[in-house]
């Protein structure tokens, strides 16, 4: 929108003619009364912030200060003791590990005790046992060698009678027969 130039300087001229008549007032620089009702609010905020509203606030960060210590001195106190009752604990723990470790031994000891009892029962009765079985054995071949010194004797003759071409006797080469069969067994 473009104003014709003779519109502007007349309202060039009429702010002009305005500004003759009115008086410069600056807005800047204060007047005596309000300087004096500032000084006065002024004054008095500072009075009311310095004596009734700033108190409370300075005895709360006192009274807060106080709890944050307060609650630093529980803190300490309560670590000494955990500390303390930590040590107990782990003392406690060290005896009964070492009981533990005394009544193992012991009953390591007791059962080795009764395992070498176990074990020379054991072996004794299996040394009982061979000698009955070894006993059992002796009678059964010497029975058995008995048994069979008739039919060997028997034999051994009509063998003999076969090889030589003669007969044999028996009763008379019965004794010869015996000391063959008795250093063989």
């Amino acid at each position: 929108m473009t104003l014709p130039i003779t519109s502007l300087t007349g309202m060039l001229a009429l702010s002009e003619e305005a500004s003759e008549t009115q008086e410069t007032i600056n807005p800047v620089l204060p007047v005596g009364f309000e300087i004096f009702w500032s000084a006065v609010f002024f004054f008095t905020l500072l009075a009311l912030m310095r004596y009734v509203l700033l108190p409370p606030i300075q005895q709360g960060r006192e009274e807060r200060a106080a709890r944050l210590s307060a609650g630093r001195d529980s803190v300490s106190d309560s670590d000494s003791e955990l500390a303390q009752i930590l040590a107990a604990h782990k003392e406690q723990i060290a005896v009964a590990e070492a009981e533990g470790a005394a009544i193992i031994d012991a009953a390591r000891a007791e059962a080795d005790g009764q395992r070498a009892q176990a074990v020379g029962a054991v072996e004794e009765e299996i040394t009982k046992l061979r000698s009955n079985a070894q006993a059992e054995i002796d009678v059964a071949r010497s029975t058995a060698l008995a048994g069979a010194k008739g039919s060997v004797s028997q034999l051994a003759v009509g063998a003999a009678t076969k090889v030589l071409g003669r007969s044999v006797d028996l009763a008379s080469n019965q004794s010869v027969i015996d000391s063959y069969l008795n250093s063989g067994s």
